[in-house]
């Protein structure tokens, strides 16, 4: 892995004109991302469907004092061999690195 100051740096040195491209995930990494996308929507409530009908969590009332662990949104596009999207996976998780 390296820093992409480090790839520009070694293209000035050349002294070349060298065209790179950057591999870009599309998929999204925050909520807001998935707003407008039927997609991911749709697999969000298959998730949500899944949680509540394997009991997966159970909802609390938080004890004083105490703060509750947040939870976070995993998106990840599984692909066939040849780059096209096979399915949307979606998987809702707790930020557990707060945990004492």
């Amino acid at each position: 892995m390296r820093r992409l100051r480090e790839i520009y740096e070694q293209i000035e040195e050349d002294g070349e004109t060298n065209l790179f491209c950057l591999y870009v995930d599309l998929e999204p990494l925050i909520f807001q991302e998935t707003k407008k996308e039927d997609c991911w929507q749709s697999t969000m409530k298959k998730e949500m469907h899944a949680i509540q009908e394997n009991d997966t969590w159970e909802l609390t009332t938080l004890p004083q004092n105490h703060k509750a662990i947040g939870v976070k949104w995993v998106y990840k596009m599984k692909r066939t061999t040849d780059g096209e999207v096979d399915r949307y996976k979606v998987r809702l998780v707790a930020k557990g690195y707060k945990q004492k």
